[in-house]
């Protein structure tokens, strides 16, 4: 590896300094979020909860999470990326820390209230947001996030199993607190803050940030574009959530799955979606602009789909099937999220990204309750039909609705 002051190249890949130090937040990041999410089942084990018990801690999970994406994108303008991300490793830890001190329903219960700042992929998002210009090199920086998920991902089970053999099944909530430090670290120390902090200043210059309220949301969601590219996204990626959401449940019922098994489902999960973000996308988006591969991404899910619908049969089909829904999901919701940002201005690129996080965290919310019915009442299939039907759906939006390509910035407002 070799470096110069403005950038650090690895091989033949040769990315902005302050970027790739945000690549390397993101990776630190995902290991301390997922060490928790990984080892919170082992904790309701321990201390002995029900099913029923574990389904609302984690509805309230996703309703604090939800609420949270427009008040932290709201933070982020109103104190700048720097505060907003200290804030979100903060909350991380004292996440951390409660799990592992929690002895009953009700503690488990407040353990849950900091993740109401557990933004991270919005907060790079917004850092690389103001770290690139829109179009081709945002879009591909967002894409390249999706390998830092990736490479979080691997390292998530070997710090888990580690930590497990050294100090017990609940040890990984203590070292996901004591990571925080290092993304914390990083940021002080090898990120310039006038490398992303003069956007915020010349914005600030221009007027105060706007207000967190649902007049504002409501503002910059009837901007021209701004829901257009919205359903656009949605239409095959809320589907994807759903069967998501019960996929485990099926393979089990249906193919008698075993835990190593579903564990594999959840590794090849995260490698395609690693490789579709980190490569198919970047790859893509030199050859396409984003309005062409936001049709790309929906065909992509809409062949997956059919997949689902005609023949998985088996297990193994995953291996068919996943490639082409993680593409999808990859150029979509990069794509998107890359022209939202485009669409707003500078200080309000953190309140859109929070609301189109807070509207996921939603479906995630209810996704278990309306899939699990249409599972239970209508059988796997209902679920990617859904998604073909939904994805088709976004295509003729794409086709019959473009984006005013002079709504999209082309340059860094001044």
């Amino acid at each position: 590896m070799t470096a110069s002051p403005q950038t650090i190249k690895i091989g033949s890949f040769e990315v902005a300094r302050p970027i790739a130090f945000a690549y390397l937040l993101s990776i630190f990041y995902n290991i301390t979020f997922f060490l928790q999410f990984s080892a919170t089942p082992y904790l309701v084990k321990h201390l002995q909860l029900s099913d029923a018990d574990y389904g609302y801690i984690q509805t309230i999970f996703g309703v604090f999470q939800m609420i949270g994406g427009p008040l932290f994108g709201y933070v982020i303008q109103k104190f700048g990326i720097r505060l907003a991300l200290h804030l979100c490793y903060f909350s991380t830890l004292l996440s951390g820390l409660m799990l592992y001190f929690s002895f009953d329903y009700y503690s488990l219960l407040l353990s849950r209230i900091p993740v109401v700042f557990m933004h991270g992929q919005q907060a790079y998002q917004t850092l690389l947001s103001a770290l690139t210009s829109p179009g081709k090199e945002r879009t591909s920086a967002f894409g390249r996030m999706g390998l830092t998920f990736g490479i979080g991902f691997i390292f998530v089970p070997i710090f888990s199993i580690a930590a497990t053999k050294i100090g017990g099944d609940l040890a990984p909530f203590l070292v996901s607190a004591a990571l925080c430090a290092l993304p914390s670290f990083v940021l002080e120390t090898c990120i310039e803050r006038k490398s992303y902090e003069h956007e915020i200043t010349q914005d600030n210059s221009n007027g105060p940030p706007p207000e967190i309220n649902i007049t504002n949301v409501v503002r910059i969601l009837q901007k021209p574009g701004v829901l257009n590219v919205m359903a656009k996204k949605n239409g095959g990626v809320v589907p994807f959530l759903m069967i998501i959401a019960v996929l485990n449940l099926y393979i089990i019922e249906k193919f008698n799955a075993t835990n190593t098994e579903n564990q594999i489902m959840q590794m090849m999960m995260g490698v395609f979606i690693m490789f579709s973000n980190g490569f198919g996308v970047i790859w893509l988006r030199k050859k396409f602009d984003e309005q062409t591969l936001l049709i790309i991404g929906s065909l992509s899910f809409v062949l997956g789909y059919t997949l689902f619908t005609f023949v998985f049969f088996n297990f193994w089909m995953l291996l068919v099937i996943m490639p082409f829904v993680s593409l999808g999901m990859s150029v979509v919701a990069t794509c998107s999220d890359s022209l939202l940002t485009a669409l707003v201005d500078e200080s309000e690129q953190g309140i859109v990204l929070g609301t189109a996080t807070s509207f996921n965290s939603l479906v995630r919310t209810f996704s278990p309750l309306f899939a699990g019915s249409l599972l239970q009442n209508y059988g796997f299939q209902s679920l990617t039909i859904l998604g073909v039907v939904g994805s088709l759906l976004a295509i003729s939006l794409m086709v019959l609705s473009p984006v005013d390509e002079n709504l999209i910035k082309k340059h860094k407002t001044e």
